[in-house]
Parts: structure tokens; sequence; C-alpha cells
């Protein structure tokens, strides 16, 4: 019989640890950037949307988590060590995005004040560079959308995959559960039929004994007369 997945805890944990670690080095790279520069612009968008994939990987596993819990999948111990885990994910997640919202506020007010006196040192037919990387960074920000809805395309097609792969584990899961009521059903009718036969030559039997016990009656009796009639006549 065909066997359907525990659950996808490990799995899902897993994802989202890799994801929070890759949002904490994307933090550490940023915070050494310059704000106006297109490396700087393409990690906040980065960092941005991985919180966002990483929001909605947790609601899952919290879902996946509640399950366990509500079904009883697990021991009670694993489930205990499932909500210190996903206590823990939580607090760091929470951190990151405090951590990204103080450096994003620094780093407006630093690129503003440098803004600032750059206008002022500027002379008669210089262009502002903060314009320039200002168009470059619109671009930067359009490729990156793309890129981001590529990816959820992606994912959203795995999910798909998932989800196919699932239903035909229910449905072959449905057909052997019925394959297996059809078999202990002609095993019942079979063991009706042989019942059936065991009582109808016990009867068989008992009315052979019944029959050889009245000849055996008859044949003392004739036995008996034969001796009688001897010791008379002779």
């Amino acid at each position: 019989m065909a066997l359907v997945d525990h659950d996808s805890w490990d799995i899902e944990y897993e994802g989202c640890e890799r994801l929070r670690h890759q949002l904490l080095v994307q933090l550490n790279q940023r915070q050494q950037l310059n704000p106006r520069e297109s490396q700087y612009v393409q990690l906040t968008t980065s960092v941005n949307s991985g919180l966002e994939q990483l929001e909605k990987d947790m609601k899952h596993l919290k879902v996946v988590l509640d399950n366990a819990i509500t079904w009883e999948t697990s021991p009670e111990e694993e489930l205990q060590q499932r909500r210190i885990d996903w206590d823990r994910l939580t607090s760091q997640v929470r951190e990151i995005r405090r951590n990204f919202a103080n450096s994003s506020r620094s780093n407006v007010v630093a690129a503003a004040s440098g803004s600032a006196w750059q206008g002022q040192d500027l002379g008669p037919g210089q262009s502002d560079p903060t314009r320039d990387s200002t168009a470059l960074d619109v671009e930067t920000l359009k490729q990156r959308k793309i890129e981001m809805l590529e990816q959820q395309n992606q994912g959203l097609e795995v999910l798909s995959a998932t989800l196919s792969r699932q239903r035909q584990l229910a449905t072959q899961l449905g057909n052997e559960v019925e394959d297996q009521n059809n078999i202990l059903d002609n095993l019942a009718n079979a063991m009706d039929r042989v019942e059936t036969g065991v009582q109808r030559e016990t009867q068989s039997i008992g009315q052979v004994n019944r029959r050889d016990s009245t000849w055996g009656y008859w044949l003392v009796i004739i036995a008996l007369f034969v001796a009688i009639i001897v010791v008379v006549f002779v």
C-alpha cells in the first residue's frame, strides 16, 4: 500500500531558516554600501521581497504546526520542540525587520544630507550624479520586479505540482482501501459458504449414523431368531 507523507515540517522549517540566513547576509552587505549606489538599491529590493516571501513561508509553516498539534501526528516531545523552534524563528525574523527598518531610516537621512551638500557644490553646466543614479535605480527596480514575478510564478508551479501529487496519492490510497474492502467481503462470503458446507456434511453424517444403528438392531434380532429356531428344531 502506498504511503502518504507524514508532514512537511522539516522541509518547510529548513526553507525558512535558509531564507532567514540569506536575509542576514544581504543586510550586512547593504549596511556597508552608500545609499546612492545601485547595488544598495538592488539589495534593498531583494531584502523587501525576501521578507515578504519569508512571511508567506512562515504562515504555511504555522499551518503545518497547527495541523500536527490538532491531529497529533507526532510525539508530544517533538511537537514541543517545534513550538520552541517556531517561537525562536518568529523572534529572529522580527529582529531582522526592525534592523532593516532602522537602517533604512538612517540611510535616507544620510542620503538627503549628502545630496544637499552636493547640490551646493555644483557649478554651471554640471549634472547632478544623484539624478543619473536615480534613473539607473528605476531601471534596476523594474528589472528586479520582473525577476520577482518570475520567481513567484516558479513557486506557484512548484506548489501546484505538489498539490497534484498529494491528490494523486489520496486517490491511490482510496482505491487501495476499496480493493482491500472488496477482498475482505469476498473472504467473508467464502467463510459463509464453508460454514454452510460443514453444517450440511455434519447433518449427512448424522443421518448415516442413525441408519447404520437401525440396521444393526434388526441384524441382532434376526440372529437371535435364527438361533432360537436352531435350538428348537435341532
